[in-house]
């Protein structure tokens, strides 16, 4: 009877592994099971005894003490996917063309992301400190690229004149400037009441977007105040416009940065989509590098180096207007904008000297107490003309700004020639989002890249980041200046980037080797 008994179960137990091995018959993974196949539809198919030992966990990571780390460092890292050791990050970007096992890693994180089952955390912050996490409500354009059409472009070059007639706006129609200090708690209540204003049209104070407050080196503070708009549109642009606060003029720098954050403003409170900017859907092509953030660090327990990473996240190239087929390409949508720089702008009026720039409006711009001469096309003598300056935010009455002028205006995303063109068309690359990698391993280990060495065995993205089977560029590493990045350091000479990169690396590889000298 026991005999009979124990048939019976292992009978049982082996329908339950055929009916499992059915129900996953269409689970394929490459070229798997393709010497054993009877038919084309087997190949690919995990056989059942091939199920049950296959282990598509990831690696769990052991615990680690913080007494038991000897010695660290952390880095943040570019994969270049150009490269061709980083293309199973990337490829297949055609997924119509290879088997539903075979998607880009980003596709594997999409799954996921618009599923919220992985929190994302803002690009802003692009050295992957995960301090905001962005909101449910944006991740449904989170995979999509944002671009101004014409007339959201001329308005942004008149920002500061429209935000000035919104706020007299809002003062006619409240009676009263709701950004004074000193309005009183029933003005506060009659503001709150208009729920449009108060939740979506009130412009200060305003909260710098994590996106772009990296971007700016000479604001000091995320938020921009009333007083620092009153002063920047002073007759002549001071820091603050207070009683009792500094009146220093401000810099052309700090000119161009308060600018930009009045573009900014007008762009996110009063810009309206299809109206001023269209999304148009991420395209895996439109991928260019992955940012990895991770440690370093010697385990004395284990005596041995170890990496962990950290943080990941996507990188796109900046979106043209000649990409986008709403905008006609080439130049109906104003081409490229690199290309638009060293376009000279039409003079507005009589223009005795050809500059781009009308006498009448030469007359009236005051830098820093000095006017551009109408007669003169190049006022200051640096090479570049008085229009092509104003145009692209340079002091065209300051000579010591030349070099950095004719390298923006004249360069070009293809000129390789001047390391300061490069790096300009590199800089607007952007990071979609930061992913932390605890949170991804487990859909990344699904993920399935191409093996060059072995189509029959598979590896996953979480094996090639957490084993580091990528090449890659070390932008950054934690260090006593507040972490500032290689560029920071070593400007205008992209080769010694590269050496100070191999330096670090070699440090650390050289703390191991000194582990074991004697």
């Amino acid at each position: 009877m026991k005999s009979v008994y124990k048939i019976l179960v292992f009978a049982a137990l082996l329908i339950g592994v055929n009916i499992y091995a059915q129900n996953n018959s269409d689970y394929k993974t490459g070229i798997s099971n393709i010497l054993n196949a009877q038919n084309p539809d087997d190949i690919g198919v995990r056989s059942a005894v091939q199920i049950q030992e296959d282990k598509n966990d990831p690696l769990e990571f052991g615990y680690v003490d913080d007494k038991d780390i000897l010695w660290s460092t952390t880095v943040w890292e570019i994969i270049d996917l150009d490269e061709r050791v980083n293309f199973p990050l990337l490829y297949p970007i055609d997924t119509s063309v290879v088997g539903r096992e075979r998607r880009p890693m980003l596709w594997w994180l999409r799954q996921e992301i618009e599923k919220f089952n992985i929190p994302v955390y803002d690009p802003g912050f692009t050295q992957g400190e995960f301090i905001e996490k962005v909101p449910d409500a944006d991740i449904e354009n989170i995979f999509k690229l944002k671009i101004d059409t014409p007339g959201g472009e001329e308005r942004k070059e008149y920002a500061q004149d429209e935000i000035r007639d919104i706020i007299t706006n809002q003062v006619d129609k409240f009676g009263f400037n709701p950004y004074e200090d000193d309005i009183s708690d029933e003005q506060v209540n009659v503001l709150k009441a208009d729920t449009l204003f108060w939740n979506t049209q009130k412009i200060f104070p305003y909260e710098i977007s994590s996106r772009t407050w990296n971007e700016y080196t000479q604001l000091t503070d995320r938020e921009f105040s009333y007083e620092q708009y009153l002063g920047f549109t002073n007759d002549i642009p001071v820091r603050i416009m207070q009683p009792d606060g500094i009146a220093d003029p401000l810099t052309q720098a700090e000119i161009n940065e308060y600018a930009s954050v009045l573009e900014e403003i007008l762009e996110e409170k009063f810009f309206v989509e299809n109206v001023d900017y269209i999304f148009k859907n991420l395209r895996y092509e439109d991928m260019k590098q992955w940012l990895v953030k991770g440690m370093w660090y010697f385990d004395k327990k284990y005596s041995e180096l170890i990496y962990r990473p950290i943080g990941i996240a996507p990188v796109t190239k900046p979106l043209q207007k000649n990409d986008d087929e709403d905008f006609g390409g080439g130049d109906n949508g104003g081409g490229n904008d690199i290309a638009q720089r060293s376009v000279p702008p039409e003079a507005d009026g009589p223009d005795q000297d050809g500059d781009g720039l009308s006498d009448e409006l030469e007359g009236d711009i005051d830098y820093e107490g000095a006017f551009s001469d109408p007669e003169v096309a190049d006022t200051d003598g640096d090479g570049v003309s008085d229009g092509l300056e104003n145009k692209n935010g340079f002091n065209p009455t300051d000579g010591s700004d030349g070099d950095d002028a004719r390298n923006f205006i004249y360069a070009t995303a293809d000129d390789s020639a001047d390391d300061g063109s490069m790096d300009k068309a590199q800089n607007q690359l952007k990071p979609i989002f930061w992913v932390f990698y605890p949170h991804a391993r487990d859909i990344l280990k699904k993920g399935q890249a191409f093996n060059n060495r072995n189509t029959s065995k598979y590896i996953s993205f979480d094996d090639i980041i957490t084993s580091r089977r990528f090449s890659s560029v070390i932008f950054k590493e934690e260090n006593v200046y507040e972490n500032r990045e290689v560029k920071d350091y070593i400007k205008d000479n992209s080769f010694m980037r590269l050496l100070e990169s191999e330096r670090i690396k070699e440090k650390i590889r050289n703390f191991e080797h000194d582990m074991w000298s004697w």
